[in-house]
């Protein structure tokens, strides 16, 4: 039987869904014949990044020392084993800077990428109906250092912190970005760093077909959503 679960776009539905199928997937033997996700892309959602799952906490539902092992985990995720983001032991990153860090890469005093199209146009006239306000009558240079300050102003970076999902996630470490929060990004302020846009890690989950009796338990393939870029918005 194949189970298909749309792209959560949001939290709630995401952690929901997850329930829904530990609570109704029937057992088989074959577990390609799971399909959990549609590999569709999750949709941007102010909600991420997911909250902690609150699990069954009788530890017999837990996988065993075999169900951990890495060659066989590993060789079920194949290429979608993503070392940048998932690790199987609590990361360095993570015990040097247990709070995260901010991923902000500069280049020239601005931030690295794409110039955004309202930094182009800054400086240009204005126009009002008939009515037309100026350009900036200010030198090159000094028009150049405005739009490198309003863009660093606006620049909305990640806060990148590892996550333990716990043993019945398989890695059970996953790098998670969140949008910074630390003050607004408009002039004037009022906005705020929100995700933009988000990209699903596969990862496996340990699904028991019944969590109070049978306890027939196996690995199936899920997806989980991670921030990967934040954009100043309302």
């Amino acid at each position: 039987m194949i189970i298909k679960v749309e792209s959560a776009s949001s939290n709630k539905q995401y952690l929901d869904r997850l329930r829904a199928v530990d609570a109704h997937i029937p057992d088989n033997d074959n577990i390609n014949d799971i399909n959990f996700h549609t590999g569709s892309r999750p949709s941007p959602s102010d909600e991420l990044p997911i909250p902690p799952l609150h699990e069954n906490p009788d530890r017999a539902f837990d996988p065993s020392p075999q169900d951990l092992d890495y060659k066989a985990n590993r060789k079920m995720l194949g290429k979608k084993f993503d070392r940048n983001f998932m690790q199987v032991v609590k990361p360095l990153e993570h015990i040097f800077h247990p709070d995260g860090m901010l991923n902000i890469r500069f280049r020239k005093g601005r931030p690295k990428g794409r110039r955004p199209e309202f930094i182009k146009d800054f400086g240009h006239k204005i126009t009002f109906g008939d009515d037309i306000v100026k350009k900036l009558g200010v030198d090159k240079r000094t028009k150049k250092l405005m739009q490198k300050y309003l863009w660093n102003y606006t620049h909305c970076p990640l806060m990148y912190k590892w996550k333990d999902l716990g043993i019945r996630f398989w890695p059970r470490w996953i790098k998670e970005g969140s949008c910074y929060k630390g003050r607004s990004c408009s002039i004037p302020p009022g906005m705020q760093c929100k995700t933009k846009s988000s990209k699903p890690l596969t990862l496996l989950r340990w699904h028991c077909k019944d969590w109070n009796t049978d306890r027939k338990c196996k690995w199936i393939e899920i997806q989980y959503p991670i921030i990967t870029e934040c954009a100043c918005s309302c």
